[in-house]
C-alpha cells in the first residue's frame, strides 16, 4: 500500500513533514509520529516536522522543528492530513525538491506533485501512519505511539465515529500495549484556557434551532472581538451543539477578520462533506468545514437549505 511512499523516502537524506492550517490532534500527532518512526529507521537522515503543532502536548509528545528555507528546497516534503499544498500551514512546502502525501480525507484530486496514499475510510491520518509502520516492520516507540493515539482519539471525537470500529479499537489496543497512557492524553486534551468557558457560554446563548433538523450558532466579527477570540476558536467548538436532541446536523458559523465566513459542520448520519465541498471546503463524511469570502445572510440561507435537503434525502 505504501510502496511509493517508501520509495521516495529511500531517495532522500533530508525530509520535511508538513501539516495543515490550524493543526489538530491528528495533524500534529501524525507529523510527530512519522518523524520519530523514520528517525529510528534512518538515523543517518535529517528528518523534521514543521508547523505550530499543539503546544499543550509538547512536554508529553514533543515539539515541532525549525528548518531553513534552503533546507526545504533540497528536501522531500511529506504532506500529511491535507488535501494539497494550498491547505498547508507552512507555505514553504511548495519549494521542496520532491513530494509525497498520506491522507485520510476524501480525494479532491488537487495533489499532483508526487505519489499519494489516501484512505478515506481510515479514522485518521494517524491510523494510516500506524499501518505504514506495520507494513514496513518499523519500530514504534512510546512517544510515537502516544502521538498516534492522540490523533485517533481527537479525530474520532474520543472514538465515537469510525467506518471500521474493529480496526480502530484494535490499533488503539496495540498502542496501549506499547505503554500509551489514555488518561493522561485525554486529561491534557481537555485542558482549556479560561476564556474557553466564555466561548462556550456565548455559543449556548446563541443557539438557533431550524425546524428542518439543523441546530446552529452564528458569531459576528464584533461579537468575537468582544470575547477576544479568533474565528477558529469559535467554530472549533461545534461539538457543543451535538448534545441538542432531535437535530441530525449541527454547525457553527463565524465571521472572519476579513469579512468572510468560516463554518464547521457535523452530523452522525448525513453526509456534510458534500455540502462543504460545494463551498470550496472539505473534510470527512460526517465532519467537514469551509471558509468563503462572504459573510452574508443569503450565503447562510443557502447553507441551511443544503443541510435541510441532505436531511430530507436521508430520510426518504
Amino acid at each position: 500500500m505504501f510502496e511509493s511512499i517508501v520509495s521516495k523516502i529511500e531517495q532522500y537524506d533530508s525530509i520535511v513533514i508538513f501539516g495543515h492550517l490550524n493543526p489538530d490532534g491528528d495533524c500534529y500527532g501524525s507529523q510527530i509520529a512519522l518523524r520519530n518512526i523514520l528517525r529510528l529507521k534512518y538515523p543517518h537522515k535529517k528528518i523534521y516536522a514543521v508547523g505550530s503543532g499543539l503546544k499543550k502536548f509538547f512536554d508529553i509528545i514533543g515539539k515541532m522543528d525549525e528548518v531553513s528555507d534552503e533546507f526545504i528546497t533540497q528536501s522531500l516534503a511529506i504532506v500529511l492530513d491535507s488535501n494539497d499544498l494550498n491547505r498547508l500551514e507552512d507555505k514553504r512546502a511548495a519549494t521542496a525538491k520532491d513530494f509525497a502525501k498520506i491522507d485520510h480525507h476524501i480525494d479532491t484530486f488537487t495533489f499532483h506533485e508526487g505519489p499519494e496514499v489516501i484512505d478515506d475510510k481510515a479514522t485518521s491520518t494517524c491510523e494510516l501512519i500506524y499501518l505504514f509502520a506495520q507494513e514496513n516492520n518499523l519500530e514504534i516507540d512510546l512517544v510515537s505511539a502516544s502521538a498516534l493515539y492522540l490523533g485517533m482519539m481527537t479525530d474520532t471525537a474520543r472514538f465515537q465515529f469510525a467506518t471500521n470500529f474493529v480496526r480502530m479499537f484494535e490499533i488503539a489496543k496495540n498502542l496501549c500495549a506499547l505503554g500509551v497512557d489514555p488518561i493522561l492524553l485525554n486529561k491534557t486534551n481537555n485542558l482549556v484556557p479560561e476564556h474557553t468557558l466564555d466561548i462556550k457560554a456565548f455559543i449556548y446563548s446563541r443557539i438557533i434551532k431550524d425546524k428542518r433538523g439543523i441546530v446552529y450558532a452564528v458569531a459576528t466579527k464584533k461579537e468575537r472581538e468582544a470575547l477576544g477570540v479568533t474565528s477558529q476558536q469559535i467554530v472549533g467548538n461545534t461539538s457543543l451543539l451535538s448534545y441538542v436532541s432531535g437535530y441530525p446536523i449541527w454547525l457553527i458559523l463565524s465571521e472572519t477578520d476579513v469579512g468572510g465566513m468560516q463554518c464547521e459542520m457535523r452530523s452522525s448520519i448525513h453526509n456534510v462533506q458534500r455540502i462543504a465541498t460545494h463551498f470550496g471546503g472539505g473534510g470527512h463524511e460526517f465532519a467537514a468545514g469551509f471558509t468563503i469570502k462572504e459573510f452574508k445572510p443569503e450565503k447562510i440561507e443557502e447553507l441551511l437549505n443544503m443541510c435541510a435537503e441532505a436531511i430530507k434525502k436521508g430520510n426518504e
